[in-house]
């Protein structure tokens, strides 16, 4: 069997950013994935968002602006 083969059987259920606010961090300097697939995809969750001029991996480059962002949205949905 293969790993993972018994998932093509199973569906998905509604995406929690449908229902739950959402944070999104635009990666300007990615070149992994692009910045305006990144900013559609994130209007279309109707996320929060922040934009810098980082990499494909923010949280290895700017951990700290990455922290931030976590915190904004604990305190935003938690408190």
């Amino acid at each position: 069997m293969l790993i993972g083969s018994h998932l093509q059987s199973v569906t998905a259920n509604i995406p929690a950013w449908r229902s739950k606010p959402s944070w999104f961090l635009i990666a300007e300097e990615d070149r992994m994935i692009n910045p305006k697939t990144q900013r559609f995809m994130a209007e279309r969750m109707g996320a929060t968002i922040h934009v810098l001029p980082v990499d494909h991996t923010p949280l290895l480059t700017a951990a700290k602006a990455v922290a931030d962002i976590i915190l904004e949205a604990a305190e935003a949905t938690l408190c």
